[in-house]
């Protein structure tokens, strides 16, 4: 029996993601940090794998334990340090899991199923920010160290793609939803203003909130991978997106409806990253629609309120709150 190859599977969008494949019926089988296996469901098939001991493993060599999993109907690339603030404070790390480590685990898969159909995910901060929606040729220039690394993450794995494996490298934009980590804007303001609820009111620290951004539901990004999957190799690349700008003010005010409790905004110098963040980043989705035959469309309000019943639930279940 296969099974569609996950990394990342312990994380955000891969749990997601295993649950996606789960409601269909599909088989899956996991690639898991070391020390996060309690993160997936007992019995699931799966072996670990830390991406950045990969990047130092020789060309041609095994990064993990093939032999534990079900052979590949393909894989989904989803494992790389995805936070821009993370990506800034440690720079080599991130080039390491987010490039090398992937260069060295693909060299083995395809060196034992060349035929393997894979998704790499890269992003939509690979782009120069633009005032239009961003086509796949447009100027790659990242304003951060993520974007970069994404970028060269590209190259590698387009590499693999000019050599006749069916690989197509994916740019999801901004996703959230149930779950995600508090390091990410939404699920930040979500928490805290739980939190600010909890107490009464109070003040809540922000950074910058005129940033656009095309944001979509996890779930809908996890179904997009699926689908580009399944025709891997048809597209070098391709964007994952709605091609709808929303501004993180305007949905930090649809959160704030949704608090009770006297709460204030506060300006929080620490919370600006400057030319770090992008002012605006909204995809094309012109050749997604010609790929899929589709584009997700964004239900703001059922994305606001699923955020704010799952931040009062982890606030009343304790979740620290420091990276927030």
């Amino acid at each position: 029996m296969s099974a569609i190859w996950i990394t990342g599977a312990d994380g955000f969008a891969g749990t997601w993601l295993r649950r996606l494949l789960e409601s269909q019926g599909q088989q899956w089988a996991a690639f898991c940090s070391p020390g996060r296996e309690s993160q997936l469901p007992i019995g699931s098939s799966f072996t670990t794998m830390n991406l950045a001991e990969a990047a130092r493993i020789p060309s041609g060599e095994a990064v993990a334990d093939f032999d534990a999993l079900p052979e590949p109907s393909g894989l989904i690339h989803l494992a790389a340090i995805s936070s821009p603030p993370v990506c800034e404070a440690h720079p080599s790390l991130a080039q390491a899991v987010n490039v090398a480590g992937p260069q060295r685990f693909y060299e083995s898969v395809l060196k034992r199923w060349p035929d393997c159909p894979i998704v790499h995910v890269s992003s939509g901060h690979v782009y120069k920010p633009a005032n239009h929606p961003l086509r796949e040729d447009e100027i790659l220039e990242p304003v951060n160290v993520y974007g970069r690394t994404k970028l060269d993450g590209e190259a590698m794995a387009q590499a693999l793609s000019k050599k006749g494996h069916r690989v197509t490298v994916v740019r999801p934009f901004n996703h959230t939803g149930a779950g995600q980590l508090p390091i990410f804007a939404l699920p930040s303001f979500a928490m805290r203003l739980a939190q600010l609820e909890a107490d009464g009111g109070g003040e809540l620290p922000v950074g910058w909130l005129g940033g656009v951004r095309d944001f979509l539901h996890v779930k809908q990004v996890a179904q997009g991978y699926l689908d580009i999957l399944s025709s891997a190799g048809q597209a070098d690349l391709v964007n994952l997106c709605s091609g709808q700008g929303q501004v993180v003010g305007d949905l930090l005010d649809g959160l704030l409806q949704r608090f009770e409790g006297k709460i204030c905004l506060k300006q929080d110098q620490t919370r600006l990253r400057g030319g770090a963040d992008a002012d605006q980043l909204i995809g094309d989705t012109t050749r997604l629609r010609a790929l899929l035959g589709y584009v997700p469309e964004l239900d703001v309000d059922s994305l606001l309120d699923e955020l704010v019943a799952d931040s009062r639930s982890r606030i009343l279940a304790g979740e620290d709150l420091s990276s927030a």
